[in-house]
């Protein structure tokens, strides 16, 4: 099982339209992906974004990112970036999800 945390510096803060939109479109569109485990969208303050994904594979996660991220975050994120993304992916070690 592998892990992306995508940290995204804003410059202004996204508007609630977009996370509401976000909640409304991208379910559908990480279910389509095989080996997505889960999708996190995390706003943290007016000013940082995270994006966490869980996946299978490596593999997984960058079928998620060309896919999906890549376009939807053109959209709706990179617009409001005050810099890149700071992208760290790895192997989880340990894990622990309720059922």
């Amino acid at each position: 099982m592998y892990a992306v945390v995508n940290s995204i510096q804003l410059s202004e803060p996204i508007d609630d339209s977009v996370f509401a939109d976000a909640q409304r479109d991208l379910p559908d569109l990480v279910s389509a992906i095989e080996g997505i485990r889960s999708f996190y969208l995390v706003r943290a303050g007016d000013h940082d974004l995270l994006v966490v994904i869980i996946g299978e594979s490596q593999e997984a996660i960058d079928q998620m990112r060309d896919r999906v991220g890549n376009d939807w975050m053109r959209a709706n994120v990179i617009p409001h970036a005050a810099a890149p993304p700071d992208r760290v992916m790895g192997e989880v070690v340990t894990a622990f999800e309720r059922a």
